[in-house]
C-alpha cells in the first residue's frame, strides 16, 4: 500500500469506531458478539505496519497487520438522548424481538430421519 493511501486512512479513520475486515479469518468462526468484540475498535493510528486500536468498552489494545487488512468500515454510533437515534434504536429493538428462530426454517426431525437412511 502506498504511503499516501496510509496517510489518507489515518486522517479519515483515526479516533473513530470502525470494524476491521481481515483475511484469512472467516466470520463464520465467530459468533456475532465475538466478531464485534474482536474486529470492532476505536482506531488509534494507522501506519505502514498496521492498525493500532483500542477496544471500545474494555480498553484492551489491538493490532492488525496491514498485510491482512482488506478494509476498514466506519461504524454508525447511536445515542439514546438523540431523538432521531432513539427512534431508530426502538425500531431495531422491536425487530430483534421478532428475530426468527433458525429452527423455524429447518425440520430437525425430518433431517434426522433422512440422515438415518
Amino acid at each position: 500500500m502506498k504511503l499516501t493511501t496510509i496517510k489518507k486512512l489515518q486522517d479519515r479513520f483515526a479516533g473513530k469506531v470502525c470494524t476491521i475486515l481481515t483475511s484469512p479469518i472467516p466470520k463464520q468462526n465467530f459468533s456475532d458478539t465475538q466478531f464485534s468484540d474482536f474486529f470492532t475498535c476505536v482506531i488509534d493510528s494507522i501506519d505502514e505496519d498496521g492498525i493500532f486500536a483500542t477496544h471500545p468498552t474494555t480498553g484492551c489494545k489491538n493490532f492488525y497487520n496491514l498485510n491482512n487488512v482488506l478494509g476498514i468500515v466506519e461504524e454508525q454510533i447511536f445515542y439514546e438522548d438523540n431523538p432521531e437515534h432513539a427512534e431508530i434504536l426502538a425500531k431495531v429493538r422491536e425487530i430483534q424481538k421478532t428475530k426468527p428462530n433458525p429452527n423455524d426454517f429447518a425440520n430437525i426431525d425430518l433431517m434426522a430421519k433422512l440422515a438415518q437412511k
